[in-house]
């Protein structure tokens, strides 16, 4: 009998979504259908958009997003609008970093807070030093996403800095029939077809002062950084992702069995996995519940509404399981944030 291997599915930040949803406004796409045929919700995207979501999930909204704009290039313009803000704490530090420089290190140390999908690395070569994306084994993703990547970081960069920084740029990508739009949105020589995706910067630039540095802010913002990574690494794969598989279906609260699908287990096999880790189906439905209740709450649902929208029998029971969550009634927690 073969030894099941559980599918530890990596996850990004839900402000990627929301940004392909703005981009696919202008091709005049239904962009909320698009989200739901990938399997994602887009009030739990807008209630959270510093939330995690399955790559494969954000793949599958690559690949029809691509499909019904009917634009190879829709990648780079969902990158070159996206904003450091997009980014949370990553574009914190992005707005503030002194220098190139900074901003490299910072992509390498901190990329996991955007991605668990991909590595970053940093390349060397006498004139230039490149950012690689490394896609990992066993995930899947969609050409179109590192265009966004890359298009963000070069549009970043020459908010940053009239000069921009950016030598070259290498993709793994088939070549495109009209590489036009490419070398336009990107503003360098860009090459296909290569060996690696690969950002090459001008080595004598990394050390040139940005315009919105600010040392004692950047640091203050890497504290917040560290922070966040700790928290992401402190949870075992594996209920990272059953947690953005909840996240990723809204309402509609999937069983046992179909997480285990999900996952590539068997339903015996996922129960025995989540004890090992201290968990169980109940833990990660009531931690799903929680966070789901904290945003429900803030956008002004009643407590009736909520009730019914959790499966609680009624809005009492709902606001002792609140006050158990959170040590306040919905009523308070809702007044916090007036």
């Amino acid at each position: 009998m073969a030894t099941e291997r559980p599918l530890m599915a990596s996850t990004t930040v839900a402000a990627w979504p929301l940004a392909v949803l703005e981009t696919l406004n202008g091709y005049g796409v239904d962009g909320p259908d698009l989200l739901a045929q990938a399997g994602l919700d887009l009030a739990v995207l807008r209630a959270n958009p510093g939330g995690r979501v399955p790559t494969v999930a954000m793949t599958r909204l690559w690949a029809l997003a691509t499909e019904q704009s009917g634009d190879p290039a829709m990648g780079l313009q969902v990158g070159k609008t996206s904003l450091p803000m997009h980014l949370r704490v990553m574009g914190l530090l992005i707005q503030t970093a002194p220098t190139l420089g900074h901003i490299l290190e910072m992509a390498v140390r901190y990329q996991r807070l955007i991605s668990t999908g991909v590595t970053v690395r940093l390349q060397q070569r006498p004139d230039a030093v490149g950012l690689e994306i490394c896609c990992l084994p066993d995930v899947v993703l969609h050409p179109a996403s590192i265009d966004a990547f890359v298009a963000a970081h070069v549009s970043n960069l020459r908010r940053l800095s009239p000069e921009g920084g950016v030598q070259q740029v290498m993709l793994q990508r088939s070549a495109p029939a009209d590489a036009g739009p490419w070398r336009q949105i990107l503003g360098c020589p860009v090459t296909f077809e290569q060996p690696g995706n690969i950002v090459w910067h001008h080595r004598d630039r990394l050390a040139a002062p940005l315009l919105l540095g600010d040392a004692g802010l950047w640091r203050q913002h890497e504290t917040l950084a560290r922070q966040e990574l700790a928290a992401l690494d402190a949870t075992p794969p594996l209920i990272q992702t059953l947690q953005g598989l909840l996240r990723a279906q809204g309402d509609a609260l999937p069983g046992l069995a179909e997480l285990a699908a999900a996952v590539a287990m068997s339903e015996r096999s996922l129960r025995r996995r989540l004890a090992e880790l201290g968990s169980g189906y109940r833990q990660l439905v009531d931690a799903w519940r929680s966070e789901r209740a904290g945003q429900l709450v803030r956008g002004g649902e009643s407590l009736a509404e909520v009730a019914h929208r959790l499966g609680f029998s009624d809005a009492s029971n709902f606001s002792k399981a609140f006050r158990r969550w959170y040590g306040m009634s919905p009523d308070t927690y809702r007044q916090q944030d007036d």
